[in-house]
């Protein structure tokens, strides 16, 4: 569903319950004001909605925005904060669902018209919090990598790939937005928000004072219990994701690549240096006439592509390799039999070096003459002295001290491995079945953790924030036929293998 879409529907709705609120009920003081307390209303409880069926899908944004502030006062003298963004990070599942509440709630506040004064000032006060924000992230579009935001000096042209955080997560993984977009939403936005704050008397109430409160109290408690049971205690229940169950990767990889490589180039956007005016002219006219277009007075600002045929998502960007760097991707996907892929988004451990000692032995090489001495007819000596043999000599050996680590586990974590995962692991080995771990890790790490958990198969390296994308389960597991997901567990609901067999895996 496109955004224009989800508008067109709120808007009707919202006419349909302000006409019955007014015509039936008599409730609205003003058509207007109630207009925009079912509008704005309905629109938070949405937006709300498809975050909370996805929690922790809110939580690796709010984790991406933490780490662009630590990198904003990085280096000035507002450092001293950086702690506190970094405590942040660590709770951001916990961070994201007071979010996720706080936005529903506000929106039934809307509805109901709770505490009317109140409800303004925390809608207000949200949306300007949300409007600086999401014009920060488009302006960092303006600040080249390696340059500090400050250095505003330093800004060149405004390009997407700037920027740490490409989408601000309004609507979940439901519909996407770009920078600009999502600025100017908040932008208008906050129309409604002075509106409400100016003329909260004017909104429209139902029930009495307990039954309001009752009602924002509830759904506080309800909206955290379902939050948890999205996250903490089982997948989403809606996926929105690419990597859906049922989903082929291997043949959706092979269609957005030859979509994407079949994209045409429409126009190029071209910037005057003198009068700093910009003009598109297409590409097969910039091409015939690029003479017309010398540099010392145009510079190319941007290039303008068709749509691909089909949507490019993050499957495109899913890459399986060993730790030689070596791409796995196609012959895992296009593996004929069962397979089970145990993801682990982070693997969660801290490095603790540790320095061993290794003796480095130096050879030289020489040559050596060899003498021969030979018996003719047993009794005849004869000497041959033309022989010559290279040999290699130890000169020295010396001790060098190698810096290793060790890795120091989360209990918690390792404990999900060995109570959820390892014995379905054992089962599905001893059935025949493939299993391998997919991982953001180094081999050192890999080994270290296979030693640890227990948990002996093949590791390979793929991207974390891909692997998030996959399954929403830290560690996950995916059951997998010749490229397709046939079914996705949290760690917490991984059942026995007989019971996977018995539902999913077909002679």
């Amino acid at each position: 569903m496109s955004f224009t879409l989800l508008l067109i529907i709120l808007f009707i709705v919202s006419l349909i319950l302000t006409y019955i609120t007014i015509k039936f009920w008599n409730l609205s003081k003003s058509w207007v004001m109630s207009f925009f307390q079912y509008f704005i209303g309905l629109l938070f409880i949405i937006s709300g909605f498809v975050k909370a069926v996805d929690p922790l899908g809110t939580s690796y944004k709010m984790e991406e925005y933490f780490q662009e502030f630590q990198s904003l006062f990085e280096h000035t003298w507002f450092s001293f904060i950086n702690p506190v963004w970094q405590f942040m990070e660590h709770y951001a599942l916990f961070m994201g669902t007071v979010m996720i509440i706080f936005e529903i709630i506000l929106g039934i506040m809307l509805i109901i018209g709770y505490k009317p004064k109140l409800t303004a000032w925390l809608y207000l006060l949200l949306v300007l919090f949300f409007t600086v924000l999401t014009g920060y992230t488009y302006l960092t579009g303006y600040v080249p990598q390696g340059v500090s935001f400050w250095s505003f000096s330093q800004w060149g042209e405004f390009h997407e790939t700037n920027m740490k955080v490409t989408d601000c997560g309004c609507f979940g993984d439901f519909i996407k937005f770009s920078a600009w977009h999502t600025f100017l939403k908040d932008v208008y936005l906050l129309i409604p928000g002075i509106y409400f704050l100016i003329r909260s008397k004017d909104m429209h109430q139902f029930f009495g004072k307990f039954i309001r409160m009752s009602i924002v109290i509830a759904g506080i408690v309800l909206i955290y219990i379902f939050s948890l049971a999205n996250s903490a205690w089982d997948l989403p229940m809606i996926d929105f994701r690419p990597f859906k169950e049922g989903v082929n990767v291997r043949e959706r990889m092979k269609l957005e690549n030859e979509a994407a490589a079949n994209v045409q180039e429409l126009a190029v956007l071209l910037k005057n240096k003198k009068a700093g005016n910009i003009v598109e002219i297409p590409s097969k006219q910039y091409e015939a006439n690029i003479t017309q277009y010398p540099d010392s007075i145009w510079s190319i600002k941007d290039r303008i592509y068709s749509e691909p045929s089909v949507p490019i998502t993050e499957i495109s960007d899913l890459a399986i390799e060993d730790y030689e760097g070596n791409d796995h991707t196609d012959e895992i996907l296009s593996y004929p039999e069962y397979m089970f892929w145990i993801v682990t988004s982070k693997m969660k451990g801290e490095p603790e070096p540790y320095t061993y000692t290794v003796k480095d032995t130096v050879f030289v090489e020489d040559t050596v003459k060899i003498v021969d001495t030979i018996f003719v007819n047993d009794s005849i000596p004869y000497t041959n002295s033309d022989s010559f043999r290279l040999v290699k000599n130890i000169k020295e050996i010396n001790d060098r001290e190698v810096q290793g680590y060790n890795y120091i586990w989360d209990a918690g974590y390792l404990k999900r491995f060995v109570k959820y995962i390892n014995p379905l692991v054992a089962q599905a080995k001893s059935n025949g079945i493939k299993v391998i771990a997919l991982a953001p890790s180094t081999k050192e790490m890999a080994d270290d953790f296979i030693k640890d958990s227990g948990l002996v198969v093949p590791f390979y390296n793929v991207d974390d924030i891909t692997l998030k994308t996959i399954v929403r389960s830290n560690p996950g597991l995916v059951l997998m036929k010749n490229g397709t997901i046939i079914k996705k567990w949290h760690y917490k609901k991984v059942p026995d293998f007989e019971t996977i067999k018995e539902n999913f895996i077909r002679p």
